[in-house]
Protein backbone atom coordinates (compact mmCIF):
# COMPACT_ATOMS: atom_id res chain seq x y z
CA UNK A 1 0.00 0.00 0.00
CA UNK A 2 2.88 2.34 0.89
CA UNK A 3 4.50 1.71 -2.52
CA UNK A 4 1.22 2.46 -4.31
CA UNK A 5 0.85 5.78 -2.45
CA UNK A 6 4.45 6.79 -3.24
CA UNK A 7 4.00 5.79 -6.89
CA UNK A 8 0.79 7.82 -7.10
CA UNK A 9 2.41 10.87 -5.54
CA UNK A 10 5.34 10.64 -7.95
CA UNK A 11 2.92 10.41 -10.89
CA UNK A 12 1.03 13.48 -9.69
CA UNK A 13 4.31 15.36 -9.17
CA UNK A 14 5.51 14.43 -12.67
CA UNK A 15 2.19 15.51 -14.20
CA UNK A 16 2.30 18.83 -12.36
CA UNK A 17 5.91 19.52 -13.41
CA UNK A 18 5.26 18.63 -17.05
CA UNK A 19 2.10 20.74 -17.28
CA UNK A 20 3.32 24.02 -15.85
CA UNK A 21 1.74 27.28 -16.90
CA UNK A 22 4.60 29.55 -15.80
CA UNK A 23 8.06 29.62 -17.32
CA UNK A 24 10.72 32.29 -16.95
CA UNK A 25 11.85 33.77 -20.25
CA UNK A 26 13.62 36.77 -21.75
CA UNK A 27 12.04 38.68 -24.64
CA UNK A 28 14.10 39.70 -27.67
CA UNK A 29 13.47 41.15 -31.13
CA UNK A 30 15.49 40.00 -34.15
CA UNK A 31 15.74 40.71 -37.87
CA UNK A 32 17.70 39.50 -40.91
CA UNK A 33 21.24 40.86 -40.96
CA UNK A 34 20.65 42.73 -44.24
CA UNK A 35 17.31 44.23 -43.16
CA UNK A 36 17.65 45.70 -39.64
CA UNK A 37 14.76 46.98 -37.57
CA UNK A 38 14.40 48.98 -34.37
CA UNK A 39 11.64 48.83 -31.77
CA UNK A 40 9.50 51.94 -31.26
CA UNK A 41 7.16 50.53 -28.61
CA UNK A 42 5.31 47.36 -27.70
CA UNK A 43 4.37 44.93 -24.97
CA UNK A 44 3.14 41.45 -24.07
CA UNK A 45 -0.07 40.80 -22.09
CA UNK A 46 -1.40 37.75 -20.27
CA UNK A 47 -4.85 36.12 -20.40
CA UNK A 48 -6.21 38.74 -17.99
CA UNK A 49 -5.00 41.53 -20.31
CA UNK A 50 -2.41 42.43 -17.70
CA UNK A 51 0.96 43.82 -18.71
CA UNK A 52 3.84 41.32 -18.71
CA UNK A 53 6.72 43.35 -20.15
CA UNK A 54 7.70 45.91 -22.75
CA UNK A 55 9.47 45.10 -25.99
CA UNK A 56 13.24 45.52 -25.53
CA UNK A 57 14.58 48.80 -26.93
CA UNK A 58 18.16 47.83 -27.67
CA UNK A 59 18.89 49.86 -30.79
CA UNK A 60 19.27 48.35 -34.25
CA UNK A 61 18.43 44.67 -34.41
CA UNK A 62 19.91 42.87 -37.40
CA UNK A 63 21.93 40.01 -35.98
CA UNK A 64 20.38 37.43 -38.29
CA UNK A 65 17.09 35.66 -38.83
CA UNK A 66 18.55 32.49 -37.33
CA UNK A 67 19.55 34.10 -34.02
CA UNK A 68 17.93 35.81 -31.05
CA UNK A 69 18.13 39.57 -30.71
CA UNK A 70 19.79 41.56 -27.94
CA UNK A 71 18.60 40.95 -24.39
CA UNK A 72 17.68 44.23 -22.73
CA UNK A 73 16.17 43.22 -19.41
CA UNK A 74 12.65 42.43 -20.65
CA UNK A 75 10.88 39.16 -19.88
CA UNK A 76 8.34 37.40 -17.72
CA UNK A 77 7.03 34.12 -16.37
CA UNK A 78 3.35 34.28 -17.32
CA UNK A 79 2.39 32.79 -20.67
CA UNK A 80 1.88 35.64 -23.18
CA UNK A 81 -1.57 35.80 -24.78
CA UNK A 82 -1.23 39.01 -26.76
CA UNK A 83 1.54 40.84 -28.63
CA UNK A 84 1.72 44.50 -29.57
CA UNK A 85 4.80 45.78 -31.41
CA UNK A 86 5.59 48.86 -33.48
CA UNK A 87 8.99 49.10 -35.15
CA UNK A 88 10.85 50.82 -37.97
CA UNK A 89 12.18 48.76 -40.90
CA UNK A 90 15.19 50.72 -42.11
CA UNK A 91 15.63 49.01 -45.49
CA UNK A 92 11.98 49.57 -46.38
CA UNK A 93 11.84 53.09 -44.93
CA UNK A 94 8.61 52.25 -43.12
CA UNK A 95 7.12 51.78 -39.69
CA UNK A 96 5.12 48.61 -39.05
CA UNK A 97 2.80 47.53 -36.28
CA UNK A 98 1.41 44.16 -35.23
CA UNK A 99 -1.34 43.74 -32.64
CA UNK A 100 -2.40 40.11 -32.36
CA UNK A 101 -3.39 37.27 -30.08
CA UNK A 102 -0.86 34.47 -29.70
CA UNK A 103 -1.38 30.68 -30.01
CA UNK A 104 -1.29 29.97 -26.28
CA UNK A 105 -1.79 26.21 -26.63
CA UNK A 106 1.24 25.97 -28.94
CA UNK A 107 3.39 28.05 -26.58
CA UNK A 108 2.43 25.89 -23.60
CA UNK A 109 2.93 22.70 -25.60
CA UNK A 110 6.48 23.64 -26.57
CA UNK A 111 7.40 24.89 -23.09
CA UNK A 112 6.11 21.65 -21.59
CA UNK A 113 7.74 19.45 -24.23
CA UNK A 114 11.16 21.09 -24.02
CA UNK A 115 14.18 18.98 -24.96
CA UNK A 116 16.93 16.79 -23.51
CA UNK A 117 20.47 18.09 -22.95
CA UNK A 118 23.61 16.80 -21.32
CA UNK A 119 23.88 17.56 -17.62
CA UNK A 120 26.72 19.81 -16.43
CA UNK A 121 28.05 17.11 -14.10
CA UNK A 122 29.05 13.49 -14.52
CA UNK A 123 27.20 10.49 -13.10
CA UNK A 124 29.13 7.21 -13.09
CA UNK A 125 31.73 8.78 -15.35
CA UNK A 126 29.29 10.06 -17.97
CA UNK A 127 27.18 13.15 -18.56
CA UNK A 128 23.55 12.00 -18.29
CA UNK A 129 20.73 13.53 -20.32
CA UNK A 130 18.47 15.85 -18.35
CA UNK A 131 15.26 17.56 -19.40
CA UNK A 132 15.26 21.29 -20.01
CA UNK A 133 13.03 23.84 -21.69
CA UNK A 134 13.13 27.19 -23.48
CA UNK A 135 14.10 30.48 -21.84
CA UNK A 136 13.83 33.06 -24.64
CA UNK A 137 10.79 34.42 -26.48
CA UNK A 138 11.93 36.01 -29.75
CA UNK A 139 9.93 38.12 -32.20
CA UNK A 140 11.52 38.17 -35.67
CA UNK A 141 10.65 40.95 -38.12
CA UNK A 142 11.40 40.48 -41.85
CA UNK A 143 10.59 42.63 -44.92
CA UNK A 144 6.94 42.92 -45.88
CA UNK A 145 5.76 42.93 -42.27
CA UNK A 146 6.52 39.23 -41.79
CA UNK A 147 6.56 38.42 -38.07
CA UNK A 148 7.71 35.03 -36.80
CA UNK A 149 7.88 34.04 -33.14
CA UNK A 150 10.23 31.42 -31.72
CA UNK A 151 11.05 29.88 -28.36
CA UNK A 152 14.73 29.16 -27.90
CA UNK A 153 17.40 28.03 -25.45
CA UNK A 154 20.99 27.09 -26.18
CA UNK A 155 21.07 24.97 -29.33
CA UNK A 156 17.30 24.51 -29.55
CA UNK A 157 14.83 26.84 -31.28
CA UNK A 158 11.27 26.16 -32.41
CA UNK A 159 8.79 28.27 -34.38
CA UNK A 160 5.56 29.18 -32.59
CA UNK A 161 3.67 31.14 -35.24
CA UNK A 162 3.76 33.55 -38.16
CA UNK A 163 1.94 36.90 -37.93
CA UNK A 164 1.44 39.80 -40.33
CA UNK A 165 2.31 43.38 -39.42
CA UNK A 166 0.86 46.32 -41.32
CA UNK A 167 2.38 49.64 -42.30
CA UNK A 168 1.64 52.47 -39.89
CA UNK A 169 2.54 56.15 -39.64
CA UNK A 170 4.75 57.17 -36.72
CA UNK A 171 5.99 60.74 -36.47
CA UNK A 172 9.76 60.53 -36.56
CA UNK A 173 9.93 63.10 -33.74
CA UNK A 174 8.04 60.67 -31.50
CA UNK A 175 10.53 57.92 -32.33
CA UNK A 176 13.87 59.66 -32.55
CA UNK A 177 14.64 62.48 -30.13
CA UNK A 178 17.30 64.04 -32.39
CA UNK A 179 15.09 64.18 -35.46
CA UNK A 180 13.79 67.73 -35.01
CA UNK A 181 15.85 68.99 -37.94
CA UNK A 182 14.73 66.11 -40.21
CA UNK A 183 11.41 65.45 -41.87
CA UNK A 184 10.11 61.89 -42.32
CA UNK A 185 11.84 61.28 -45.66
CA UNK A 186 15.15 62.74 -44.52
CA UNK A 187 15.07 60.48 -41.48
CA UNK A 188 14.39 57.37 -43.58
CA UNK A 189 17.03 58.27 -46.19
CA UNK A 190 19.76 58.98 -43.67
CA UNK A 191 19.13 55.84 -41.60
CA UNK A 192 18.92 53.71 -44.73
CA UNK A 193 22.55 54.69 -45.37
CA UNK A 194 23.59 54.25 -41.73
CA UNK A 195 21.82 51.03 -40.74
CA UNK A 196 21.61 48.98 -43.95
CA UNK A 197 24.82 47.29 -45.16
CA UNK A 198 26.26 48.88 -48.30
CA UNK A 199 26.05 45.66 -50.31
CA UNK A 200 22.36 45.36 -49.43
CA UNK A 201 21.76 48.99 -50.40
CA UNK A 202 23.12 48.21 -53.87
CA UNK A 203 21.05 45.03 -54.16
CA UNK A 204 17.89 46.93 -53.23
CA UNK A 205 18.61 49.61 -55.83
CA UNK A 206 19.26 47.01 -58.53
CA UNK A 207 16.82 44.21 -57.68
CA UNK A 208 14.51 45.49 -54.98
CA UNK A 209 13.74 43.79 -51.67
CA UNK A 210 13.07 40.02 -51.98
CA UNK A 211 9.61 40.05 -50.40
CA UNK A 212 8.30 36.57 -49.73
CA UNK A 213 11.73 35.02 -49.19
CA UNK A 214 11.20 34.53 -45.45
CA UNK A 215 7.91 32.74 -46.06
CA UNK A 216 9.71 30.50 -48.56
CA UNK A 217 12.17 29.64 -45.79
CA UNK A 218 9.27 28.27 -43.74
CA UNK A 219 8.47 25.48 -46.22
CA UNK A 220 9.46 22.12 -44.79
CA UNK A 221 10.85 19.04 -46.51
CA UNK A 222 11.24 15.46 -45.32
CA UNK A 223 15.00 14.96 -45.33
CA UNK A 224 18.04 13.78 -43.42
CA UNK A 225 21.82 14.02 -43.60
CA UNK A 226 23.62 10.91 -44.85
CA UNK A 227 27.33 10.24 -44.50
CA UNK A 228 28.90 8.43 -47.46
CA UNK A 229 32.22 7.29 -45.89
CA UNK A 230 35.00 5.88 -48.02
CA UNK A 231 35.90 3.20 -45.45
CA UNK A 232 32.27 2.09 -44.80
CA UNK A 233 32.91 2.05 -41.05
CA UNK A 234 32.12 5.63 -40.17
CA UNK A 235 28.62 6.99 -39.53
CA UNK A 236 26.72 10.12 -38.57
CA UNK A 237 26.52 10.16 -34.76
CA UNK A 238 24.80 13.51 -34.19
CA UNK A 239 24.31 17.05 -35.42
CA UNK A 240 23.60 20.64 -34.51
CA UNK A 241 21.50 22.08 -37.30
CA UNK A 242 20.38 25.70 -37.81
CA UNK A 243 17.74 26.13 -40.51
CA UNK A 244 16.92 29.13 -42.67
CA UNK A 245 13.47 29.38 -41.04
CA UNK A 246 15.17 30.14 -37.72
CA UNK A 247 14.61 26.76 -36.05
CA UNK A 248 17.52 24.72 -34.69
CA UNK A 249 18.11 21.39 -33.00
CA UNK A 250 20.92 19.50 -31.32
CA UNK A 251 21.02 15.71 -31.06
CA UNK A 252 23.77 13.27 -30.13
CA UNK A 253 21.50 10.25 -30.52
CA UNK A 254 22.68 8.11 -33.46
CA UNK A 255 19.24 6.74 -34.24
CA UNK A 256 17.55 10.15 -34.26
CA UNK A 257 20.40 11.70 -36.22
CA UNK A 258 19.80 9.24 -39.06
CA UNK A 259 16.02 9.56 -39.20
CA UNK A 260 14.07 11.61 -41.72
CA UNK A 261 12.47 14.71 -40.30
CA UNK A 262 10.33 17.59 -41.56
CA UNK A 263 12.61 20.61 -41.56
CA UNK A 264 13.17 23.76 -43.54
CA UNK A 265 16.34 23.97 -45.64
CA UNK A 266 19.56 23.98 -43.58
CA UNK A 267 21.59 27.14 -43.08
CA UNK A 268 24.45 25.86 -40.90
CA UNK A 269 25.00 22.15 -40.26
CA UNK A 270 27.46 20.89 -37.66
CA UNK A 271 27.76 17.16 -38.39
CA UNK A 272 29.46 14.71 -36.02
CA UNK A 273 31.00 11.40 -37.08
CA UNK A 274 32.90 8.77 -35.08
CA UNK A 275 36.26 10.56 -35.28
CA UNK A 276 35.61 13.76 -37.20
CA UNK A 277 33.14 16.60 -37.32
CA UNK A 278 32.49 19.27 -39.91
CA UNK A 279 30.58 22.52 -40.27
CA UNK A 280 28.90 23.35 -43.59
CA UNK A 281 27.09 26.54 -44.59
CA UNK A 282 24.47 26.30 -47.34
CA UNK A 283 23.21 28.80 -49.93
CA UNK A 284 19.52 29.56 -49.51
CA UNK A 285 18.69 30.09 -53.20
CA UNK A 286 20.48 26.94 -54.31
CA UNK A 287 18.87 24.82 -51.60
CA UNK A 288 15.37 26.12 -52.32
CA UNK A 289 15.81 25.46 -56.04
CA UNK A 290 17.21 21.94 -55.59
CA UNK A 291 14.72 20.87 -52.92
CA UNK A 292 11.70 22.24 -54.78
CA UNK A 293 12.89 20.57 -58.01
CA UNK A 294 13.20 17.18 -56.32
CA UNK A 295 9.91 17.61 -54.46
CA UNK A 296 8.02 18.38 -57.68
CA UNK A 297 9.60 15.46 -59.56
CA UNK A 298 9.39 12.99 -56.67
CA UNK A 299 6.26 13.89 -54.68
CA UNK A 300 6.13 12.62 -51.09
CA UNK A 301 9.53 10.94 -51.35
CA UNK A 302 12.20 11.57 -48.68
CA UNK A 303 15.36 13.47 -49.57
CA UNK A 304 18.97 12.78 -48.57
CA UNK A 305 21.68 15.41 -48.19
CA UNK A 306 24.74 13.27 -48.87
CA UNK A 307 28.06 14.22 -47.28
CA UNK A 308 31.05 12.53 -48.93
CA UNK A 309 34.48 13.00 -47.30
CA UNK A 310 37.50 13.35 -49.53
CA UNK A 311 40.69 11.39 -48.79
CA UNK A 312 41.76 11.68 -45.13
CA UNK A 313 38.67 13.83 -44.47
CA UNK A 314 40.41 16.92 -45.86
CA UNK A 315 37.18 18.24 -47.35
CA UNK A 316 33.52 17.37 -47.92
CA UNK A 317 31.54 17.04 -51.13
CA UNK A 318 27.80 17.59 -50.84
CA UNK A 319 24.90 16.47 -53.03
CA UNK A 320 21.15 16.12 -52.64
CA UNK A 321 19.42 12.88 -53.68
CA UNK A 322 15.84 11.71 -54.04
CA UNK A 323 15.19 8.18 -55.30
CA UNK A 324 17.54 7.74 -58.30
CA UNK A 325 18.18 11.45 -58.95
CA UNK A 326 21.21 13.10 -57.38
CA UNK A 327 22.14 16.79 -57.74
CA UNK A 328 25.63 17.99 -56.72
CA UNK A 329 25.66 21.26 -54.78
CA UNK A 330 28.01 24.05 -55.83
CA UNK A 331 27.42 26.99 -53.50
CA UNK A 332 27.96 25.47 -50.06
CA UNK A 333 30.96 26.33 -47.89
CA UNK A 334 32.83 23.82 -45.74
CA UNK A 335 33.97 25.85 -42.75
CA UNK A 336 36.34 23.11 -41.68
CA UNK A 337 36.87 19.46 -40.81
CA UNK A 338 38.22 18.65 -37.35
CA UNK A 339 39.19 15.55 -35.39
CA UNK A 340 41.15 12.50 -36.36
Amino acid sequence: MKKIIISTLLTILFWACSNKTKYSYSVTVSAPEEYPVEVHEGWLMDDQKKFICSMPKAGNEGGGWEYDGSKAGQGGSRIPYHLNLTYVAYAEKKFYTVDADLPVDKILEEFNKGFDVEADHKVDGEYPLVHDTYNTFTIGAAPGGVIVIWLSAGHHRVEICRLQAKEVFVDVNDFYQNADDENQQQFFDSWFKIAVPEATQEEIKEQGIPFGLWDNYREKFNYRFVLNPYDEEDELTGYYNINFNGESELTDDVKRANEYKLNSIPYDANLYFKKYFTEIFFNDKEMLEVFNTLKSKHPDKPIDIIITPTFMYNDMKVSVKCEDEEIPLKKYKVEGVWGG
